[in-house]
């Protein structure tokens, strides 16, 4: 498959990125790294996948042109794969739709975590197709809480602050897209733990048209 990696943003992504590519390479799978996110636009826009490593925001001058957002949604709609990993769906604050497309996810300025460290993540559905082969693991990484949350996702794992639940993974249908979005994987400690790496391939095969 061909897949599109969007990355940039207020986030390590230069450590991160390197370590999704070579993950993604490593399964066969041809990618484009892109900052600009110009392929979006493209009139003959060859990839199967998209893969969002980024935050999108103008205060960091990487915020989706009115052109790229109107893309990137016509592109799931119309069957391409979309994998959000992280702070990714909290991209273009000012575009409701991108929640619509993600599921849900971070919303800045009232999203919150505990300081990053070691947590469990309880895998809900063991014969989901993203957690399929997983157990219930530990890592090193933030635990999103106070996410925006859609009626129509389908939550696969979760984190526990205080005893509460906190959802970190689901997926949903967009249009003729499938979405599967991953709020784990901050850091390259993060994105290097082998049930990342596994949730993340997973989600490749899964959203794949």
């Amino acid at each position: 498959m061909n897949i599109l990696i969007i990355t940039g943003g207020d986030h390590p992504y230069k450590e991160t990125t390197p370590i999704l590519n070579e993950l993604i390479i490593s399964q066969g799978h041809n990618t484009l790294i892109s900052e600009t996110a110009e392929e979006l636009t493209n009139k003959n826009f060859e990839f199967d996948v998209i893969v969002m490593n980024s935050l999108r925001q103008k205060k960091t001058n990487n915020d989706f042109t009115k052109k790229q957002k109107e893309s990137f949604e016509n592109q799931i709609k119309s069957g391409i794969g979309l994998v959000s990993i992280h702070i990714s769906a909290a991209s273009c604050p000012d575009w409701k739709n991108i929640k619509d497309i993600t599921g849900g996810g971070w919303v800045l300025g009232e999203s919150w975590h505990p300081p990053f460290g070691w947590f469990k993540v309880f895998i809900d559905q063991k014969k989901h197709p993203i957690t399929n082969g997983l157990d219930d693991f530990w890592t090193y990484d933030e635990c999103y809480c106070g996410l925006e949350i859609k009626e129509n996702i389908d939550i696969f794992m979760h984190g526990k602050v205080d005893n509460e639940i906190k959802p970190l993974g689901w997926t949903l249908e967009y249009g003729k897209g499938k979405v599967s979005n991953i709020a784990l994987g901050h850091s390259s400690s993060s994105q290097s733990h082998p049930m990342f790496q596994k949730l993340i391939t997973n989600s490749i095969e899964h959203v794949s048209p």
